[in-house]
């Protein structure tokens, strides 16, 4: 059983970490048992998207524009199709699996932004005046998931 155990483990970890955009070659049972404490840090231009992976199949996201964080989640296995996003009156951001083509946030008074994506995550700025109402996942096959905020 704890075999079986490791095994599934190794697979959430592979899954996250191809969403992440890291390689999966070196994940064995008895690596993805250890705690993984890696970090990068997705740069949009002032502002930036920091993933910190906490265990194999648990990591932390910020959002953070200038110096500031001004949003932060945390997400277990993500798959290819799935985000896990965190939003705040200044910035959306978050990561992306590897079958997301697009994320759109849907904002107050009829605004409409697309997010840029960035080995695996994704940021944009909220404009001043707006507020964020839904973030849109679109798939590489077109199909779209509303999520309100």
């Amino acid at each position: 059983m704890l075999g079986s155990l490791a095994v599934a483990v190794a697979a959430a970890a592979a899954a996250v970490l191809s969403a992440l955009g890291a390689s999966t070659a070196s994940v064995t049972p008895a690596k993805a048992a250890a705690p993984v404490l890696s970090s990068r840090s997705v740069a949009f231009g002032n502002s930036r998207v920091v993933l910190r992976m906490r265990t194999s199949s648990f990591g932390c996201f910020r959002v953070v524009v200038g110096s500031s964080t001004v949003a932060r989640s945390c997400t277990s296995s993500l798959a290819a199709n799935e985000i896990a996003y965190a939003s705040s009156r200044y910035a959306v951001g978050g990561v992306a699996g590897s079958d997301v083509h697009g994320v759109i946030v849907r904002l107050t008074r009829k605004g409409t932004v697309w997010a840029t994506l960035r080995r695996g995550t994704f940021f944009s700025a909220v404009p001043s005046g707006y507020t964020v109402r839904a973030v849109v996942k679109v798939l590489t096959d077109g199909s779209r998931t509303s999520f309100r905020v």
